[in-house]
């Protein structure tokens, strides 16, 4: 009989096989395995759109401070001059502030140092003081200038930079009143 039974089961392994069984209930979770090596870097994606250009800011005039003279003459000798004071400005802000000097005759404004038309050639000089004066002398021969109105603009020295030309050009009084937004 056990041979019997032998062959019933050997003939039972040889079998095709039933249809798989269900789904067993889920076991529990293991543990955390170690992390895995890091991908490669992908693609770097396209640049954004540049974004639309901010408001333009208003252009700063430090301390820069604007006198204003009337008419003046000088006579047709070397040495004629005439000086105008600086109303408030000691000899510690003279001493650490540029100033510029501008003549006009007509309807034109001249720098100076400089040549006035056919009036000859002018220099100009600040003699510092608890009211500081700037002089401006005939140095050449002309013809007497009788001008209508002299300019003269000073500003700190910590308004100009790294001996670099300042984005103004000062030869020009109009572009220096325009810059500084100066009165007339």
């Amino acid at each position: 009989m056990m041979a019997v039974l032998f062959t019933v089961f050997m003939t039972a392994c040889d079998g095709d096989g039933g249809p798989e069984g269900p789904e067993g209930p889920k076991g529990d979770k293991g543990e955390q395995g170690p992390a895995g090596p890091a991908g490669a870097t992908g693609p770097k994606g396209d640049t954004g759109a540049t974004g639309a250009q901010g408001p333009k800011g208003d252009t700063g005039n430090a301390n820069v401070i604007q006198f204003s003279f009337g008419a003046k003459s000088w006579g047709n000798t070397i040495g004629a001059l005439n000086s105008f004071s600086l109303s408030g400005i000691t000899a510690s802000i003279a001493e650490k502030s540029a100033f510029f000097t501008y003549i006009k005759n007509g309807n034109l404004w001249y720098p100076v140092p400089g040549e006035i038309s056919t009036y000859g050639e002018f220099r100009t000089y600040i003699t510092p003081g608890s009211s500081s004066t700037v002089t401006v002398r005939r140095v050449s021969v002309g013809i007497v200038l009788n001008s209508d109105a002299t300019r003269i603009i000073l500003m700190p020295a910590n308004d100009l930079r790294n001996g670099r030309q300042a984005a103004v050009d000062f030869n020009d009084y109009v572009a220096v009143k325009k810059f500084y937004d100066l009165p007339d």
